[in-house]
């Protein structure tokens, strides 16, 4: 199932992936790890939370879990500009990031489907990665998933002010690229993904694996459930003919 509403005059100059959810199953495990976490630190990981931290930074989760933690252990809501509570959040932080080196190293599966997708765009067109894990786990991904010889740049929430679902990550990695982002074809699953990728002005393909409700997916400009899909692949040529198109005309006037 592939649908879109892209206008047909349209077609991308560069190409811009999330990667949990898009290019690894880490969408899904990272979940369990979280719910241990918030179980490690006295806190229920109700399905509100779980919804609310999809696709956010880790230190953005960290912060949820450090205030929700500190109240569950003191009976207070937290001064977070008190010492006490530096020093509780930092131990939080570091309990996340550990955790979720240690969930990446032992390995997750890829998308099916997705490393062949990218690797063919990235013939075609320059390619990056924009994801909300620090710069040390993304690049730890890249490497050790066989993304980076594919992608001219990833950009981490440590390389912008904001991350998603701020639009900053989407426009660093269109600039990056050499292009602004309603020049970009971008990829992503989570609501805050989808919401930076739209207010980055990039063209937004939502990944809706199949079992998942397509009226709960956040809204984009098209959807689809494999990277498999004949339709998607199709439009992907049909996009790189007109990109090809426009690359000659504009050789020839110069």
């Amino acid at each position: 199932m592939f649908e879109h509403t892209v206008p047909p005059e349209w077609f991308p100059r560069c190409a811009i992936f999330d990667c949990d959810g898009i290019l690894l199953d880490s969408e899904t495990v990272w979940n369990d790890v979280q719910r241990e976490l918030f179980a490690r630190w006295s806190v229920p990981f109700t399905e509100e939370v779980e919804h609310r931290l999809t696709g956010l930074a880790a230190a953005d989760v960290a912060q949820e879990l450090a205030l929700l933690s500190y109240e569950a252990q003191n009976g207070q809501k937290p001064d977070t500009a008190s010492a006490e509570y530096a020093e509780h959040h930092e131990r939080v932080m570091k309990d996340l990031l550990t955790t979720e080196h240690e969930v990446i190293s032992s390995g997750v599966d890829l998308i099916e489907g997705a490393q062949k997708f990218l690797g063919f765009l990235s013939e075609h067109m320059p390619v990056a990665v924009a994801s909300n894990s620090t710069a040390n786990i993304l690049t730890l991904k890249m490497e050790s998933y066989g993304y980076a010889p594919l992608v001219r740049t990833w950009v981490s929430s440590n390389d912008v002010p904001t991350g998603k679902p701020a639009p900053d990550m989407y426009l660093e990695a269109a600039h990056r690229l050499g292009f602004e982002g309603h020049e970009a074809l971008a990829f992503e699953d989570s609501p805050a993904g989808a919401q930076a990728a739209r207010d980055a002005g990039t063209k937004v393909m939502i990944y809706v694996p199949e079992g998942t409700d397509p009226a709960k997916a956040p809204a984009g400009f098209g959807r689809f459930d494999s990277f498999n899909d004949p339709q998607l692949w199709e439009a992907a040529r049909t996009w790189i003919a007109k990109l090809e198109a426009a690359q000659q005309s504009e050789a020839a006037q110069n």
